[in-house]
């Protein structure tokens, strides 16, 4: 009987480029075994999984210094050097196509939008071309740098962007961003984090201060994905929310914080005031979704709005 085994791992590491992971083994090991598959159907099967397209067009991103993003008719530029296999899995439809799904439906070309943890650009390179103009802040600092470099290579929507690597808290002073994994870059450095030799010193701001500063007075949407600082920050926000209405594009961390069931109470009542809250799905949902007891333990987004879609 052939050996299947050493078949099967050598299409892991030709293909995937790693070690089998045991449920995957167990399950394609299976069908040869039983004449469910030939080893022709299993290469189709690598080649055609989402993870050998991501490798390959990672390698090749890593090969070329400026590289084209092509995404729902929008079009733009990035140095893919330091994030290859996130630009991979992007244009590739892989990564959050629900977000760019909620960009096309409540952005518009007559409105601002600011964009809270703006990371390195994804969403402000998409966004700005769907709006009058965005405002987009990241205050890590390997983050903002690649999200400038980013910008920059796109000198037609430059004119549409504004950034900012201020960090939009509940007051305005100096605070500490500390990285979740001791580096910084990956879209996971917090202030909520303890603060430790890791951490950096960074501009903080109320999100007041900053539309004051900005003469913000056109703004109908915000996105933010700010890793656990929205249970903080969401609360100094009421103000322009109700006054406003900007449709929020709300990313929750309850993990990250100390007392979840609080934090996702005082959300809870902010959005309260809202006509519709959906999931990243766009699924309507009922205002009490946020407070389910299994939320408390996961990250997950909500689109609150008055726009019934």
């Amino acid at each position: 009987m052939k050996d299947y085994e050493t078949v099967l791992k050598r299409y892991y590491k030709k293909y995937l480029n790693r070690e089998p992971d045991l449920t995957g083994f167990r399950y394609y090991l299976s069908l040869l075994k039983n004449g469910g598959i030939d080893e022709k159907t299993l290469q189709d099967r690598f080649m055609n999984s989402p993870e050998y397209k991501i490798n390959q067009l990672t390698i090749h991103y890593k090969q070329i210094p400026k590289v084209k993003i092509e995404k729902n008719g929008k079009v733009f530029f990035v140095n893919s050097s330091n994030n290859a296999n996130f630009w991979a899995q992007l244009q590739l439809g892989i990564w959050e196509p629900e977000t760019f799904k909620i960009f096309d439906i409540f952005l518009d070309k007559n409105h601002s939008y600011v964009d809270l943890g703006a990371w390195i650009g994804p969403t402000v390179l998409y966004g700005c071309q769907n709006a009058k103009f965005c405002y987009a802040v990241e205050p890590d600092p390997i983050a903002f740098k690649n999200l400038k470099n980013n910008i920059d290579l796109n000198h037609q929507l430059y004119p549409h962007i504004k950034l900012s690597n201020q960090c939009i808290t509940n007051f305005s002073g100096t605070t500490y961003l500390t990285p979740k994994n001791k580096e910084f870059g990956d879209s996971l450095s917090s202030t909520v984090f303890k603060k430790s030799s890791t951490s950096c010193k960074v501009k903080g701001i109320t999100f007041h201060q900053f539309i004051l500063d900005n003469s913000i007075k056109d703004c109908n949407f915000l996105k933010i994905d700010i890793e656990g600082e929205e249970f903080m920050v969401l609360p100094t926000m009421q103000e322009f929310l109700e006054k406003e209405k900007p449709t929020i594009h709300l990313s929750l961390h309850p993990p990250l914080v100390k007392n979840p069931d609080d934090a996702l109470k005082k959300i809870y009542k902010i959005i309260s005031k809202y006509d519709y809250v959906y999931d990243n799905k766009l699924k309507n949902v009922e205002k009490e979704f946020i407070l389910g007891i299994d939320n408390r333990d996961k990250f997950f987004d909500i689109v609150v709005t008055d726009k019934i879609i």
